[in-house]
């Protein structure tokens, strides 16, 4: 077999030097097979059809799907797709992960809350690749595949699909101590929304004429249980002594003026030393209050607002110390007055002030250093 190769860019039209001195042209109309390896292309002349030959894919991407009873499995392998379901209990992940196995492997699954624990907390044991992403980036890789169907096997595939047509971040497990402390602020935000709503009824109780007794001491004791537990949840949060780099990490934190000790606590807790976050922009966007706008030529005119993901506890928290930086911290203040000079209104400067507290708490760990006024004006 006669074979002709050419270079990237050569010239293959029919008045080519190349083609007009063979004068095979019109017998040479053959499969340019495309060399990954290589990047050469083989013009090849006793074929009629195109084929393109690629390098086999490293890891064989596993799309879970996850549920309150089971697990339901896909991923490609020669050309088809295997369809795998389990019960989502720790005997059952572990029996399917040990005849599977993990060699080449990389298993991408949603945050789906407790439901994915399990599953999470067996792959980790065995040391597989694992990547935990955000619902969000699923729906959009099932828009972008056209997809028209949902259910659980079609969103194990997009699951699939999207671990390998991209980057994604390998899940890093947090500690057992960084664990508990995540559980005890998801049970502190549970009990302190449940709190104000007490309050709230013994305060509506408190207009009532001639309530009743009994109803009001049962409020009351209630109250008294949650709040105690509020107290045994908050020491929970603190860094214990033998933690030097979580209490110093907080201390940092804590220098910024504005920011007190229970958000400095909540961003240790839930974000440790912000290692899951490549830049100060990625961070303020992951807790929603990057800004965006939805426009589109001059007829659709979306209203500007923040994106508002993340934690909304988080946002509550950097709040309360916007209003307080507003006020003693030198560079918030100047910002704040400089946007409300601009015509902005006061909520808007207000959340230009977390936006930018938000970023100085980011600085300030993955720096190691002090919040310095100075060094932010220069």
């Amino acid at each position: 077999m006669r074979k002709w190769a050419l270079k990237p860019g050569a010239d293959v039209s029919p008045r080519s030097p190349l083609i007009t001195e063979t004068g095979q042209f019109n017998r040479l109309k053959a499969c340019v097979t495309m060399m990954v390896a290589s990047d050469e292309f083989l013009l090849i002349n006793n074929h009629h059809k195109i084929s393109k030959t690629m390098q086999a894919p490293r890891h064989i991407y596993v799309g879970i799907d996850v549920s309150k009873d089971e697990l339901v499995i896909l991923y490609p392998m020669q050309k088809r797709w295997r369809k795998v379901q389990v019960l989502n209990t720790i005997f059952a992940i572990t029996s399917w992960l040990n005849e599977f196995g993990i060699q080449g492997k990389h298993f991408i699954l949603e945050a789906t809350g407790p439901y994915s624990q399990r599953l999470i907390h067996t792959l980790n044991g065995a040391g597989a690749s694992v990547s935990v992403v955000n619902p969000a980036q699923s729906r959009a890789m099932a828009k972008v595949l056209l997809k028209t169907n949902k259910n659980d096997d079609q969103d194990a595939q997009t699951l699939s699909i999207l671990g390998e047509k991209l980057e994604l971040s390998t899940y890093k497990m947090p500690n057992d101590m960084q664990k508990k402390r995540k559980e005890a602020f998801s049970a502190l935000a549970s009990l302190q929304k449940q709190e104000r709503q007490l309050k709230n009824q013994l305060h509506a109780f408190s207009y009532h004429v001639g309530p009743n007794p009994v109803a009001v001491q049962a409020l009351q004791e209630v109250l008294q249980s949650v709040q105690q537990a509020i107290q045994k949840l908050e020491k929970e949060l603190n860094p214990e002594q033998d933690e030097d780099e979580a209490r110093q990490t907080v201390e940092q934190i804590r220098s910024i003026n504005g920011v007190g000790s229970k958000t400095a606590q909540a961003m240790v807790t839930l974000f440790g030393n912000f290692q899951h976050f490549k830049t100060a922009k990625c961070f303020a966007k992951f807790v929603g209050l990057s800004p965006t706008e939805f426009l589109s030529g001059s007829s659709v005119r979306g209203r500007r607002s923040i994106t508002k993901n993340g934690s909304s506890k988080i946002r509550a928290l950097l709040f309360n110390c916007a209003r307080s930086a507003m006020r003693y911290n030198p560079n918030c203040k100047a910002l704040y007055e400089r946007l409300i000079e601009k015509g902005k209104n006061g909520k808007v400067a207000l959340t230009a002030v977390m936006h930018k507290l938000a970023r100085l708490i980011f600085g300030v760990v993955r720096s190691g250093r002090n919040y310095d006024p100075n060094f932010v004006k220069n």
